[in-house]
């Protein structure tokens, strides 16, 4: 829980997304070796193939999701802003939270500025 607390307060998110930072930090340590095995990874021991970490971003970060061409007018957004709170386990993508609409949102079509973040205190109403 100490990874849980560090992430939630190094990015400002408030409390209520826990879970998320939780799926997020055992995503994370399952794909990390540890001391009690070798150069071999939790999800390596499991399934037998080694894990890539290319799509791993920084939790928290700030995410552009694209809008398909036909869902949008020629002169609206190419994309709307998110945070990132992890990969979906259901769909192939990016978990992302939409704080204007306050739901949550799975694409693979997102870039990312993950040395930005979502300023919580001005921009999220409860």
């Amino acid at each position: 829980m100490n990874l849980v607390r560090c992430m939630l307060s190094a990015k400002g998110i408030p409390k209520k997304f826990w879970p998320e930072a939780v799926n997020w930090a055992f995503y994370l340590l399952n794909r990390c070796p540890t001391n009690a095995m070798k150069n071999i990874t939790p999800q390596e021991a499991w399934s037998g193939i080694r894990p890539s970490i290319k799509h791993l971003r920084v939790w928290g970060c700030l995410a552009h999701v694209h809008i398909l061409d036909a869902t949008r007018g020629k002169l609206d957004d190419k994309s709307f802003p998110c945070i990132l709170l992890g990969v979906s386990s259901e769909l192939k993508g990016y978990r992302l939270f939409d704080p204007k609409t306050k739901r949550i949102v799975i694409s693979k079509d997102v870039l990312f500025e993950e040395e930005k973040s979502w300023n919580w205190s001005t921009n999220y109403k409860e």
